[in-house]
């Protein structure tokens, strides 16, 4: 009997344990950052979304599966934004204040260009996360798209306060700067991203040569304009603004052969350009004369 009873309070100790320890453990949610989706395979995608439909219909009051459900249609990409925003939208208007609903919304409201609306929705992520280095990275640049600069320099400098080599922030910084027309400063910021990016053999963002290039081009110093022209060009030769900008650079130093060669190429991509098709003219005319 006293072995009955001993048996019997160890089940209900366990059983008790069991579910202490359930309780204690946080559940894991499913939290990809933007730059994490790629690796995410679709078909694991589709049969998470119809997984996850099926709990709602069962618990119908459960947001955290409601959340769930709007972070894989985020992850199906830009086509199911409308759907991700009208599902994350309504756990949030249901009550929850599962972070991600902040961080998804605001990506998807600034890729569809309605940067007011992102800036909110970061502030909100931030409010319960403020070290977080990419969503004050992205608030800054959802500032310096509504042209509100010094609200970007803000969030900008709390980054790098942070992480002195941050190169993300640190180009911001520049394009910033450069906006603001304060161009030696601009261009300091540069130097110190293309520094960094040569040191860890990476690619530096888009952009940054092209505005090195323009400091230098507006300056008239054209050589050192060509060299920075050239990299944008070999690093992003879909930049057509940059590439632009070489076809003029080449034209100042009298490489003709070298701009016409590239408006061949733009002609392709840009056929009915009219500052292209002018430049063709009269770098034809120059080559002519040679």
């Amino acid at each position: 009997m006293k072995i009955k009873l001993i048996i019997v309070v160890s089940s209900v100790l366990l059983f008790t344990i069991i579910i202490t320890f359930s309780l204690l453990t946080p559940r894991k949610i499913f939290f990809p950052r933007e730059n994490e989706i790629k690796t995410i395979n679709e078909t694991d995608i589709d049969k998470k979304i119809e997984l996850i439909t099926a709990k709602i219909k069962l618990f119908p009051d459960n947001l955290e599966h409601m959340v769930d459900l709007g972070v894989y249609y985020f992850v199906k990409g830009p086509k199911y934004y409308d759907i991700a925003i009208n599902i994350l939208h309504n756990a949030w208007k249901l009550g929850s204040t599962d972070i991600r609903i902040f961080y998804y919304l605001g990506c998807m409201y600034e890729f569809l260009k309605f940067y007011e609306l992102a800036a909110i929705e970061y502030s909100k992520f931030l409010r319960n996360v403020p070290d977080d280095i990419e969503v004050l990275i992205r608030l800054g640049n959802v500032y310096y798209k509504l042209n509100k600069l010094n609200e970007a320099y803000i969030y900008l400098e709390k980054v790098l306060k942070r992480d002195k080599n941050n190169i993300v922030a640190l180009a911001n910084m520049g394009f910033l700067y450069y906006q603001n027309k304060n161009y030696d400063v601009s261009k300091e910021y540069f130097l110190k991203v293309v520094k960094l990016a040569q040191k860890r053999r990476i690619t530096e963002p888009r952009n940054v040569n092209y505005y090195l290039g323009r400091i230098h081009y507006e300056s008239k110093d054209y050589e050192l304009a060509k060299e920075y022209f050239s990299q944008e060009q070999k690093n992003y030769p879909d930049n057509i603004e940059n590439s632009l900008y070489l076809v003029r650079t080449f034209y100042h130093l009298r490489e003709y052969k070298s701009a016409y060669e590239l408006i061949i190429q733009l002609k392709e991509l840009i056929p009915k350009n009219k500052e292209l098709l002018s430049l063709e003219r009269e770098i034809q005319k120059r080559l002519f004369k040679s």
